[in-house]
């Protein structure tokens, strides 16, 4: 039997609905009607649907008035980038992807969280980047002030080297004058040694003379006394 148009798009819608119905309960233990399944879900259903960026479209319809495609489309995406959550949960993934406060973060953790869900598992993956991204910039800042005191050592070290080398040269100049003045003094004690060779000459035949005379006036006085 061949299906009109309608017929087949109803009986794709059918089966559409009863597998949201099924992942529904699979998902959040709610027990939804297939008739009462919905796409765009108000607050009171107590259940809400997430939806990767690239598979957004799926919600843009409503189920009375979709297409085969859609319905097939649905199917083929439920629990993989379509899946049910909570509204609270939903609430909490749209708030870390617009980085605005989380509130009431603790009520907000459903069943969810450990059921492979993958709504839990982008907004663990995000929790990740976030504190990956928290740490490279704590991690560049200690890098910025590492490579500050780096600089600052840099310069500190080529001031002393200036110093070590200003020391250096002060301290060949002053070795040069030390040579210098050695030499002098050298000079200076062979010129006072030779003086003092020369004046005690002097002074030793000085002596003699004195001796002489002193001869002189013991041994001839009488004599020359006696003549006069």
């Amino acid at each position: 039997m061949v299906l009109t148009s309608n017929e087949r798009r109803a009986f794709f819608r059918q089966q559409c609905r009863e597998a949201l119905a099924a992942h529904i309960y699979d998902r959040l233990g709610l027990v939804v009607a297939p008739s009462d399944v919905r796409l765009q879900p108000s607050v009171g259903d107590k259940y809400a649907w997430s939806v990767t960026e690239s598979k957004k479209s799926l919600l843009q319809s409503n189920l009375s008035s979709g297409s085969v495609g859609l319905y097939r489309s649905i199917c083929d995406e439920l629990g993989r980038s379509l899946e049910a959550v909570t509204p609270q949960t939903l609430q909490v993934a749209q708030l870390k992807r617009d980085h605005l406060p989380r509130e009431e973060s603790g009520s907000a953790r459903t069943d969810e969280e450990g059921n492979g869900s993958f709504t839990a598992k982008i907004r663990e993956l995000e929790c990740a980047n976030n504190n990956m991204k928290n740490e490279l910039d704590r991690t560049s800042i200690h890098l910025q002030e590492s490579l500050g005191e780096n600089r600052t050592l840099h310069t500190r070290i080529r001031q002393l080297q200036d110093e070590l080398d200003s020391n250096l040269s002060r301290a060949t100049q002053l070795e040069d004058e030390l040579v210098r003045v050695s030499g002098g003094i050298t000079k200076a004690m062979q010129v006072l040694q030779e003086y003092d060779a020369h004046e005690g000459g002097m002074l030793h035949g000085g002596r003699q003379r004195e001796y002489c005379d002193s001869i002189d006036s013991m041994v001839l006085a009488p004599i020359r006394h006696e003549v006069s």
